[in-house]
């Protein structure tokens, strides 16, 4: 005990100013050296698994895009593949030249370039075939010696599959001398085997390699991709060392991986048996997720620094604050040894030296001091009082509105009553039944029955704005009627399935409320046929709702959600799901309370 008191008389003893000094050495700027030095030897594991999570990201990225692409060039070709009148022109037996003219004018000149129109992602799209009668031109080609010298045919033939995706190298047939590698999609056109057709027909549709290269190279920040086949070629690739055009042979895929210092990720491109072996691999060096550990490293050991000089900027004046105002007041204290009750002119402050300064000026000046004090207290008696009326006033006021609202609306209902006006006789019921319920909150929980009367009114006003546009159903047992939950937490799902759903379609929009239950839960659904959500819209309503910051937009479902999660916690359960053009669901789950 008594070290202690000793230790405190030391503490005494020192100049504010050196104690300043020591809390910030000891307790900032040592934790923030500690800390900083600490994260910084742990930090490069965390970044490389970003990295190597970006990469995993961009490389299935990539696979989609180009899976899209070859699946829509797959659909065209099977569009081509089905067409029976393209099959009876292919093998109809033309008498001369100008009769085979005709029927191409008519109808083969642009049967294959719609479709090159429609999907851009086909360059180019032909046909090659067998028939003596049929000139070769346009995209209509003879199958000749050359035709099948060449390596797709070969491939094609030597297939097992009916679908056959093959890389070769061919000449432009706009510049003859310019050799690129093409990406094909190859089939037999013999959907109709039987009866007349039985001559060679091969469709060869070619897939824009131009698009597949831009897809790679739009993730060359991240790493190097290539395209695979099964036979190892490189179909494309984001490497400035690959070219599709202006080659001699086809480019087999390297050892680029087998560096340790590299990050080498490889994935399948599809199941699809059309795809089978064809592969999508990225490689990147481990310079570039150093560098992102670096230029990480660099911002917070910047942020150190700044956090380390505007601290001992903050703390110099803070201590400056202090030792100049305490020098004022000393110098004025033995002042009043000689009489002298001279005020402190300065601006106090609000902390304690800033309290003892005004009481120092308290005591110099007692009598003007307290009268002062007596003229705020009165001002601010008079304030509290001026509050308090105002606040009757606009409690008298705000019960007088809704008071004014009801009479105004009794007043409507017995004129519409007088004249006969049924429909509006009914509404204006349910809208003041509507009013008195929102206006009146005394209990939390209500029955369902109860909250089903109220959403039913509501989907009556609703019918009675749009007629029959608007159909509804409740499919409630009635053992399920006096079940408890909170009050408004139907109608608002209810008013957002019309609002959003039903409004917006052309036809009639139905609206189903329905509700379960178990030994342990209550399920309440409510559905409409309405304009329904794709996947993006529905994710991003999904966020929204159970998001914590205040948003203006899906007030109604994200109070709902609000309000049973903060009654029932984690017990409930809250499901939205939506399908484009048909229409939405909203459910939930609340455990059973009578």
């Amino acid at each position: 005990m008594l070290n202690n008191r000793k230790l405190i008389y030391r503490v005494n003893d020192i100049p504010l100013k050196f104690k300043f000094l020591i809390i910030y050495i000891i307790c900032l700027l040592i934790p923030i050296i500690i800390i900083n030095a600490s994260f910084v030897s742990k930090f490069s594991k965390i970044i490389q698994d970003r990295e190597e999570s970006n990469y995993k990201i961009s490389l299935e990225r990539t696979r989609v895009d180009i899976v899209t692409i070859f699946d829509g060039c797959i659909a065209t070709s099977h569009s081509i593949f089905s067409d029976r009148t393209l099959y009876n022109i292919l093998d109809r037996s033309f008498t001369d030249g100008e009769q085979y003219f005709d029927i191409y004018d008519s109808q083969l000149r642009n049967r294959l370039n719609v479709y090159m129109s429609a999907y851009d992602n086909i360059s180019n799209i032909e046909i090659y075939i067998d028939n003596p009668t049929i000139s070769s031109g346009g995209t209509y080609y003879q199958i000749d010696e050359a035709v099948e010298s060449t390596l797709w045919y070969k491939s094609l033939y030597s297939s097992k599959g009916s679908v056959l995706i093959n890389t070769y190298l061919g000449y432009t047939k706009s510049l003859p001398t310019k050799r690129i590698q093409y990406l094909s999609i190859l089939r037999k056109l013999n959907f109709y085997p039987s009866g007349d057709y039985d001559k060679r027909k091969i469709l060869k549709v070619d897939i824009n390699m131009q698009k597949l290269n831009n897809i790679l190279k739009r993730e060359k920040t991240f790493f190097n991709l290539y395209l695979l086949d099964p036979q190892n070629n490189i179909v494309c690739s984001s490497s400035p060392a690959y070219s599709y055009e202006n080659i001699d042979s086809l480019q087999k895929y390297g050892s680029e991986a087998i560096n340790k210092d590299n990050i080498f990720l490889e994935t399948a491109l599809s199941n699809s048996s059309y795809l089978k072996g064809w592969r999508l691999v990225g490689v990147s060096t481990s310079q570039s997720v150093q560098k992102s550990v670096m230029e990480t490293l660099s911002f917070v050991l910047l942020l150190a620094l700044l956090s380390i000089l505007i601290s001992s900027v903050f703390i110099f004046i803070m201590a400056n604050s202090y030792n100049y105002r305490l020098k004022k007041l000393s110098k004025h204290m033995n002042k009043i040894t000689d009489g002298k009750f001279d005020l402190i002119e300065i601006k106090e402050g609000e902390d304690e030296i800033g309290g003892v300064i005004r009481s120092f000026n308290r005591m110099a000046s007692k009598i003007n001091l307290l009268i002062n004090d007596v003229y705020k207290l009165e001002l601010q008696k008079k304030d509290l009082e001026l509050e308090r009326v105002r606040a009757e006033i606009n409690f008298l006021q705000s019960q007088m509105d809704p008071h004014f609202l009801f009479n105004t609306l009794n007043a409507i209902l017995v004129v519409s009553t007088k004249n006969g006006y049924t429909d509006i006789i009914d509404i204006l019921k349910y809208l003041s039944k509507t009013l008195r319920r929102l206006l009146s909150w005394k209990d939390d929980l209500v029955t369902v029955r109860e909250e089903i009367s109220f959403t039913e009114m509501y989907l009556k006003i609703e019918k009675f704005r749009f007629g029959d546009k608007i159909e509804y159903s409740i499919d409630i047992d009635d053992s399920l009627m006096e079940f408890k939950l909170p009050k408004m937490s139907l109608q608002p799902l209810v008013e957002n399935a019309c609002k959003h759903g039903i409004q917006a379609i052309a036809g009639i929009g139905t609206v189903r409320i329905s509700a379960g239950a178990d030994e342990k839960e209550l399920r309440i659904c409510v559905e409409d046929n309405g304009t329904g959500m794709e996947e993006d819209k529905l994710a991003e309503l999904i966020r929204n709702i159970t998001s914590n910051e205040e948003l203006s937009s899906n007030i109604g479902l994200r109070n709902v959600y609000r309000r049973l999660r903060l009654y029932y916690g984690g017990t409930i359960s809250f499901k939205i799901e939506s399908e484009k053009d048909t229409g939405t669901k909203v459910w939930f789950t609340i455990p059973c309370q009578k």
